[in-house]
């Protein structure tokens, strides 16, 4: 039996004018039938797109981490609905370790650092007096700090003089990371195309490949977040072993080279990728030093 439908002139989805014989729009293909959202509307449109997600990214993760470079395979020759889109997934897999990241850092990792003179915290006066101490008046050490300082017009002085203004930098400096380490991708599959050039393959197969490298040491770093945080074990040179292994087998299988080079290749990007994120560090850091505010 067919239900009754009470049918609008207009659709409210979009304003086009209807028949009463239309049952969807044919501009925006909403039915036309005024109905109440009830709660199995809701749990219907939860389920749907909840549980399509986490069935991809279990999938996804599952061949993430057993079969290097498989995804980035898959989704270059068309396999794009059947997992987790190469973006979406490391958004999702980074948002997830810096999360858990602020959730376990129960002391802010920056209460290690000791600016204190026996035992007292360095008052702003304190460190003035040192920069304007006879052993720094008559050399280029105090007109270069003097630079910098006024540069960021005092920030530094203030920022490194004060314990509590520097973990609030410092917290403010790690929430700002998420920014740089996905700039630094593109920078990452630009030297993968520099390095490991393939005419079958464009700049933007070798970035899916980067975002899925990037995704898998994100999963390592939150597997030893997690082992730090409940059995206090330190397993950061297991998860740097681990991504080093992990990137020889996944480039071999990428793009097809031999065991040397793809060796050689990886030692280029690596020794490249270093310097330029270091780089891309320090200009980081000034930045947010210059448009900190204190």
């Amino acid at each position: 039996m067919a239900r009754k439908r009470r049918k609008r002139i207009t659709c409210p989805n979009c304003d086009k004018q209807l028949k009463q014989e239309m049952n969807f729009c044919p501009n925006c293909g909403q039915e036309n039938h005024m109905k109440r959202v009830s709660v199995s509307m809701l749990v219907s449109d939860f389920s749907s797109t909840y549980f399509t997600f986490d069935s991809k990214l279990f999938v996804s993760l599952k061949y993430l981490l057993t079969k290097p470079s498989f995804l980035s395979i898959e989704y270059l020759n068309g396999k794009i609905e059947a997992y987790l889109r190469p973006i979406r997934l490391y958004i999702f897999i980074s948002f997830a370790f810096f999360l858990l990241n602020s959730i376990t850092s129960t002391n802010n990792v920056f209460d290690a650092i000791d600016f204190t003179n026996e035992g007292k915290s360095i008052s702003l006066e304190e460190v003035q007096d040192d920069i304007d101490s006879p052993k720094l008046q008559n050399n280029e050490d105090k007109k270069a700090i003097d630079a910098i300082d006024k540069f960021f017009d005092g920030k530094f002085t203030k920022i490194f003089s004060d314990k509590r203004e520097l973990n609030s930098f410092m917290s403010f400096l790690i929430s700002k990371l998420p920014l740089l380490i996905f700039f630094l991708i593109p920078v990452f599959g630009g030297l993968l195309y520099l390095f490991f050039y393939k005419k079958k393959y464009y700049f933007v197969d070798h970035l899916v490949f980067a975002l899925h490298i990037q995704s898998f040491i994100f999963v390592l770093l939150i597997v030893s977040t997690v082992t730090k945080w409940i059995f206090k074990v330190e397993l950061v040179g297991f998860a740097v072993l681990g991504v080093l292994i992990y990137g020889f087998m996944a480039a071999r299988k990428f793009y097809e080279r031999s065991k040397v080079g793809t060796l050689i290749r990886l030692s280029f990007v690596g020794f490249v990728l270093s310097i330029l994120s270091l780089m891309s560090a320090l200009v980081f850091f000034f930045l947010l030093v210059k448009y900190y505010s204190i």
